[in-house]
Formats: C-alpha cells, sequence, structure tokens
C-alpha cells in the first residue's frame, strides 16, 4: 500500500482522488497482484538481514491478491472514509484506459518460506494497511509538495551524486 508491488500507483491515485482526477484502471481491471503495507514490507527486510543467514533467498509478499479494479474501489472508500465523503462520488473518479501491450494477467508470490524461517508476519491485514497508507498521505502534504517539486532529486544529486533514476 505505502509500498506494494504497486507503491507508485498507489500514491499517485491517492492524490488524484484529493484533486479530483481520474483513477485510470488498465484494461477491464481484472489483472491480479499481491499488495503489501510499507511497514511490513519494510519488517520483512529488516527481518531478513537480521534473522536470515547469508546468501539464502526470500519472497516479500502481503499475501493479499486483489484484482486491481478491487484494489481500487477499497482505496476509493478508504479515501472517502478518510476525508468524509461519499464512496459513490469517489469511485465516480475511476477511468479504463487501454491495457498495455503484454501486461501480465497476474504476479504472484510465495513468501511461505519468509513466514516459516526467520518467522516474519504481516502486521496489518489489507484494508488496516490502505487505511493507514491513505492517512499518511493526507498527515504529509510537505512529502508531497517535495515530490511534485522535483526537489527529491536535488536531494538524491545531494546524497548520491545522482539526479533522476
Amino acid at each position: 500500500m505505502g509500498a506494494s508491488s504497486n507503491s507508485a500507483t498507489t500514491w499517485s491515485r491517492i492524490l488524484n482522488i484529493l484533486e479530483g482526477r481520474p483513477l485510470p484502471v488498465y484494461g477491464d481491471g481484472k489483472n491480479i497482484r499481491d499488495w503489501i503495507y510499507v511497514h511490513d514490507h519494510n519488517a520483512a527486510v529488516w527481518t531478513v538481514m537480521t534473522r536470515g543467514e547469508a546468501g539464502e533467498t526470500f519472497n516479500i509478499g502481503g499475501g493479499n491478491e486483489w484484482r486491481n479494479l478491487d484494489l481500487v474501489h477499497a482505496l476509493c472508500e478508504a479515501a472517502a472514509a478518510a476525508l468524509d465523503r461519499d464512496p459513490a462520488e469517489v469511485k465516480k473518479l475511476i477511468t479504463f484506459v487501454a491495457d498495455r501491450p503484454g501486461h501480465d494477467h497476474r504476479y504472484a508470490i510465495d513468501c511461505g518460506k519468509l513466514k516459516q524461517r526467520p518467522g516474519w508476519a504481516p502486521s496489518a491485514g489489507f484494508r488496516e494497511g490502505l487505511a493507514r497508507t491513505v492517512a499518511w498521505y493526507l498527515a504529509n502534504p510537505e512529502w508531497i509538495a517535495g515530490i511534485r517539486s522535483g526537489e527529491y532529486t536535488r536531494w538524491l544529486a545531494t546524497h548520491y551524486g545522482t539526479g533522476n533514476r
């Protein structure tokens, strides 16, 4: 959600909801992706770093496979609740666009090994993580402004000697 299989898509859709702009959905919206709350993703990375063994490989996933259209509906509902808006009005922003050529129907991930060894589990369910993600964006307009202004590229250049990647 904050970070997910499609984190950039999630934050841009949240911004579109805030601004009343269209929420593009590829094709019929039936493509399936696995979603994970950003803090759970980071916790999984930390778990692997601190409890995994060098050279061992783990898949990080949320165990939350959702069709893109269902995700957008859930996002509209979470944003409407946070903004005290009518979910039906927010859902009117959903706009179907032509699917990309070669667009995969499903991205699947098996994170069973990570849950067994070293024993990680997500802390937030799908809807809770989505609500937290929406709340974070609403509480951090300065971060959004920095992304829109391109300030982050200057920060990257200063700290990493690079610009846009």
